[in-house]
């Protein structure tokens, strides 16, 4: 492969410089793994934008990582990247055959590949379910199977947060899968293997080790995960300021260094339970609402990206969706002609229409780009 000992000396450099100093930072444990002498390709879960340098601290052996074809439209940054770490990059409006071939490509040239399985970092703390594709694709590859899990990290890089907290994390290899294994397991045995060993409840290991995670500003943009009241039931009331997050009907709490929500009038003490009740409850509002709009935000820009490392600007304006259409800065889409929805980041939205163009939704102020993915889901029965 092109490089491959260049990448292979950053990799060995990073490791031994930024490595410690990535330690102690984030106050990170990791046993260091040697892993199979065989390409390999590592599983592991996923909390923060930088679980590529802990993973890889975990191992003496290089490996090249999936990242989103987003991470690569950000100028100069971006093409750093690129030049140091050469990452198979991934389209996650679509299933992308490009990188699954490439992925493959550099696995039978001898050097390990890692991706994140779910594709996605939670906002609530608990893992998001894996895809049936991805045990196919492990078996395909006909490599060896790491897995690896990493812990704390949602506590110390909340993904509806700018933030990062001081706190603890651990991360280490749990299982290996010769090919040989793998081979004779069928799909749905990988996969099972794969959600038991990459699984994370952050709240549930909280309540064992009760770790505070210091920072400031806590609760701020907290609203692009809680998307709905428990007091009045209004999608999009919340704000945040400082350690607080407040409704304009009243009900109020604090986000605190444990990660736990305090309130009188709170009804939910983890981001776990209130996400699972307001999922719920957005499904019963969404059935309710018949053809009128769902939600509404304002001060919204649309861009439209040409590529992966180009995108134009092409209106801004309010952004709503109803049952028959996504309309965002007087464009409207038919429901019908969206293929995917994602969120990417904090509170950016992706989408993909079915003639090939891709479009990219950013804000300004707080909101919950979360919201609109999840009423897409309900709406087209993609849950």
């Amino acid at each position: 492969m092109k490089h491959y000992l260049w990448h292979r000396f950053i990799f060995w450099v990073l490791r031994y410089i930024a490595g410690p100093f990535i330690k102690l930072v984030f106050r990170y444990k990791c046993k260091r793994c040697k892993g199979p002498d065989v390409p390999s390709l590592i599983i592991s879960n996923h909390n923060s934008d930088l679980d590529p340098a802990f993973v890889g601290m975990g191992f003496t052996r290089h490996a090249y990582f999936l990242t989103s074809e987003h991470a690569l439209r950000n100028g100069f940054p971006s093409k750093l990247l690129k030049f140091v770490f050469s990452p198979i990059h991934i389209d996650k409006t679509k299933t992308d055959i490009g990188a699954i071939k490439e992925m493959k490509r550099r696995l039978k040239a001898g050097a390990n590949v890692c991706l994140f399985a779910e594709g996605d970092r939670s906002f609530t703390g608990t893992t998001a379910p894996i895809s049936l594709s991805t045990a196919k694709l492990v078996k395909s590859s006909g490599a060896d199977l790491i897995t690896f899990r990493i812990e704390g990290g949602y506590f110390t890089s909340p993904r509806w947060s700018k933030r990062m907290r001081k706190g603890k994390m651990t991360g280490g290899m749990v299982n290996t899968y010769t090919a040989g294994e793998l081979k004779g397991m069928t799909h749905e045995q990988i996969l099972g293997v794969i959600e038991r060993d990459i699984y994370v409840d952050a709240y549930e290991g909280q309540k064992i080790r009760f770790i505070h995670y210091r920072g400031k500003n806590l609760a701020e943009h907290i609203e692009t995960a809680l998307y709905l009241c428990p007091g009045c039931g209004r999608i999009g009331t919340f704000r945040s300021v400082g350690d607080r997050f407040f409704c304009d009907c009243g009900i109020q709490g604090t986000y605190t260094e444990t990660g736990y929500l305090e309130g009188e009038s709170l009804p939910f003490s983890t981001l776990t339970d209130w996400g699972k009740w307001q999922k719920e409850k957005l499904r019963e509002i969404v059935q309710n609402t018949g053809d009128g709009v769902i939600c509404i935000s304002e001060g919204q820009r649309l861009f439209k990206v040409r590529t992966t490392v180009d995108k134009t600007l092409v209106g801004e304006g309010s952004m709503q969706i109803s049952r028959e259409a996504f309309i965002c800065a007087g464009m409207t889409f038919p429901l019908g002609t969206l293929t995917r929805i994602t969120v990417v980041g904090q509170m950016t939205l992706l989408f993909a229409t079915d003639n090939g163009d891709t479009f990219e939704v950013r804000s300004e102020t707080p909101r919950s780009a979360l919201l609109y993915r999840e009423v897409f889901r309900i709406l087209t029965g993609k849950e």
